[in-house]
């Protein structure tokens, strides 16, 4: 336990030191908007390369699984709709759970 203890606090260290410069920077130094615009999209970048390759590429037996299919698709239709990553989000992941629900694996 107190290793586990320690290993926190090391990494908590770690995230500190790695970003106290770019904290440090940002107070002295004005963004310029090409960057805070390209900023801005990292969020929608991170959530597609976590989203798009287990919807397309969860091969059940050679084939598409129809339950990412049908979540990616309710996702994307409320990702649209809403306007929302974390609205998204949580439309594919209820999806998922139903169609399992009702459905099974």
């Amino acid at each position: 336990m107190d290793n586990v203890v320690l290993y926190i606090l090391l990494m908590a260290l770690v995230t500190y030191l790695t970003r106290f410069p770019m904290l440090l920077i940002s107070t002295r130094w004005s963004v310029p908007d090409w960057l805070k615009r390209g900023l801005a999209m990292v969020p929608v970048g991170v959530f597609s390369s976590l989203t798009v390759p287990p919807i397309l590429f969860h091969l059940r037996d050679g084939q598409w699984s129809p339950e990412y299919l049908a979540s990616g698709v309710i996702a994307l239709a409320v990702g649209l709709w809403r306007k929302h990553i974390v609205w998204a989000l949580l439309a594919g992941v209820a999806a998922l759970i139903v169609w399992r629900l009702f459905w099974g694996l």
